[in-house]
């Protein structure tokens, strides 16, 4: 069994007339499929088993959908700034990798955030990039909700939080609850495959 995984837009606005789904969902709709949604924000990590070639190659033109290589032991070498920028793109940490990163360190650590942004959108609900919100922006500009927010949802999945602090970036926040979650080897299981394993 083979998962392509790919970062791709969501579209939608969460109702029943208007699901939040990936963008290109018609285009491999016939394989078995999953995705997690980067919380409220308009970005998906999305998973595809033993997706055939043509429609592998149809994903991978489109200019808004960045595929991940089926070999994720492989490291990141050369295309270190194009995953960095693909992840900028869509707000979520990409500074952080190196070429010496695997893909699976990356996808592990796309998969993570997702579930702490799923988790924060659960139980405190908005997006957090509105009204000039950066992932450089700090700690202390953020709104009490979303500082709330932001430190009770890295409680519920027993991270430490004394990096928090009022100048801390939304960038550092995502990035350590991320690693966090990764080196805790919380599940990450996606279209019914673990990604510690596929």
């Amino acid at each position: 069994m083979t998962l392509n995984l790919y970062v791709m837009p969501l579209t939608g606005s969460g109702t029943k007339q208007s699901p939040r789904q990936p963008k290109y969902l018609s285009t491999f709709q016939a394989f078995q499929r999953g995705w997690f949604e980067y919380g409220s924000e308009p970005a998906c990590l999305v998973g595809v088993v033993n997706i055939d070639a043509p429609t592998d190659a149809t994903l991978d033109a489109f200019p808004d959908c960045s595929g991940l290589p089926t070999n994720l032991d492989a490291t990141v070498g050369g295309a270190r700034t194009t995953i960095q920028n693909a992840l900028e793109a869509v707000n979520m940490p990409g500074t952080w990798v190196q070429t010496t990163n695997t893909w699976r360190d990356v996808v592990l650590f796309i998969g993570a955030a997702c579930q702490f942004a799923q988790r924060f959108q659960g139980n405190v609900g908005g997006r957090w990039f509105t009204g000039g919100v950066t992932l450089d922006s700090t700690f202390n500009s953020l709104g009490a909700s979303v500082r709330n927010g932001l430190t009770s949802t890295a409680q519920s999945f027993n991270l430490d939080t004394s990096g928090i602090t009022g100048t801390s970036t939304l960038r550092q926040i995502i990035q350590s609850a991320a690693q966090q979650l990764v080196a805790m080897d919380t599940p990450i299981i996606l279209a019914g495959v673990s990604l510690y394993d596929a």
